[in-house]
């Protein structure tokens, strides 16, 4: 059984009241919401409620006369329904039912009924509006350990119930309740409760309220303190679009909702203000602007001023493709795959296709050095002479190892190779922007690690042609 020092009832309560004037401010705020707000209570009005809680046992309960026992139900959750009628907007009347499944000590277990009528006191009236309950009731056990005999009760409240919608209102209550006890005196019962109200019939009671005098009635209009436009439900609507100025991007002049009150000359839904080609109507991928002519291919250069309408290519070569870079058109590339010269219609000199391309032999290196033998000097000048002679040749020049040694030393030592045979060549005369050295360590074997020979052949230096 859960006791509490009565201090802590009045403390509970208080909570509630301190709660009411931050929703009251709540409920002040700026009027011009996007939705019409509820204008006080509903009356005459019928409402039918629903509520869960918690019933805190703060002594001893005598449930059904069982005084003999010595025993009380402990807190226990509780939910019931209620009916209420709402007579004006400061006093409502309602009747109703909770259900509380209680233990007790041991295995002792039950459900209590509890049949109560109310009178509400609202002295405030408003949308959220704080309320005074007072009211009777009978507990009765239904079933369980603590027999089936009923008990009076009568109690007070302090609540609070907000309009949410014009139907619909939520509601939160403490309640002091006072019964039967095994002990001297009353037994003490506190409810902390929150539920719905929903209005199922109202009546008119005189002309609806409107506080702006605008013709729009406080329950349909959206800025009930400032006149507007029925249009705009209410709201100032300076250029009478139907969009209130305060959602209006363009207040002061006509435009449709779908581009927030702005004009669409064009009539292509997008604004004249966002809008490239105001006067002329089209899609928004091309800002309000018509389509630009066809482009078939969809390589961002329009059939008309494509040379190859039906293939895709680059715009420097007027449209048309050159998948090797090489600066030769593949209708006009032997060998569009691969970069070339023109004096070979796109393809590499015969010299340089059988003695620099791939993996070069004649290439040496001191022992775990970047230094470039003497005897790797002929090869390298004859190197240096061809691509003299054709200028448009761009390579890569890439160093390899095996993979004895550390993996980080192999890497630095083929990029220090790769970069020796470049620095050989530009200083033969080759234009550096021509040549790009790159190390790649043991990572790109061509034979085994395993034997001496495939050690050997992983030791290379490769040259690829490069697009332009």
């Amino acid at each position: 059984m859960h006791r509490l020092p009565r201090p802590a009832v009045l403390v509970a309560l208080l909570a509630v009241l301190v709660t009411v004037p931050a929703t009251r401010a709540v409920a002040a705020a700026d009027p011009g919401e996007g939705r019409a707000a509820p204008s006080g209570l509903p009356h005459p009005a019928l409402y039918l409620g629903v509520y869960g809680g918690y019933n805190l046992v703060l002594n001893g309960w005598d449930l059904d006369e069982s005084a003999d026992a010595g025993v009380s139900p402990h807190s226990s959750p509780i939910a019931g329904l209620r009916v209420g009628v709402q007579l004006n907007p400061h006093v409502a009347l309602e009747l109703g039912a909770g259900f509380i499944p209680y233990s007790g000590d041991g295995d002792a277990s039950g459900l209590a009924i509890v049949y109560r009528g109310d009178v509400l006191v609202h002295p405030l009236g408003g949308d959220w509006s704080p309320y005074l309950d007072l009211g009777a009731g009978l507990y009765q056990g239904a079933s369980g350990d603590f027999g089936a005999d009923a008990d009076w009760e009568i109690h007070w409240g302090l609540g609070l119930r907000g309009m949410l919608a014009r139907w619909v209102a939520l509601r939160v209550e403490a309640r002091h309740n006072l019964t039967d006890s095994y002990k001297d005196g009353l037994a003490h019962l506190i409810e902390f409760t929150a539920g719905f109200d929903f209005f199922v019939w109202t009546a008119s009671s005189g002309p609806a309220p409107d506080t702006d005098r605008d013709g729009v009635p406080d329950a349909e209009d959206a800025c009930r303190t400032v006149a507007g436009a029925r249009t705009a439900r209410g709201c100032p609507d300076a250029d009478q679009d139907g969009i209130r100025d305060d959602d209006d991007k363009c207040p002061d002049m006509p435009g449709p909702k779908m581009n927030a009150g702005c004009p669409d000359t064009d009539g292509d839904g997008l604004a004249d203000d966002l809008d490239r080609c105001p006067n002329q109507a089209g899609p928004t991928v091309h800002d309000g602007c018509p389509p630009p002519p066809p482009d078939s291919d969809g390589d961002g250069l329009a059939d008309p001023d494509d040379a190859c309408p039906e293939e895709a290519g680059p715009s420097d070569t007027l449209g048309c493709p050159d998948r090797d870079g090489d600066g030769i058109l593949d209708r006009d590339d032997k060998c569009p795959d691969k970069a070339g010269v023109v004096s070979e219609d796109g393809c590499l000199p015969q010299v340089i296709e059988s003695k620099f391309s791939g993996a070069i032999k004649g290439i040496y290196f001191a022992t775990g050095s970047a230094r470039i033998q003497p005897r790797s000097f002929k090869l390298l000048n004859e190197a240096a002479e061809l691509l003299g002679q054709y200028g448009n040749l761009r390579i890569e020049i890439s160093g390899h190892t095996d993979n004895q040694g550390r993996a980080d030393n192999n890497l630095k030592l083929s990029q220090a190779r790769a970069d020796s045979v470049r620095q050989y060549l530009i200083d033969r005369g080759i234009d550096g922007a021509r040549l790009v050295a790159v190390g790649f360590g043991q990572t790109k074997p061509v034979a085994s690690n395993t034997t001496t020979r495939g050690r050997a052949q992983n030791r290379r230096i490769e040259f690829r042609m490069l697009p332009n």
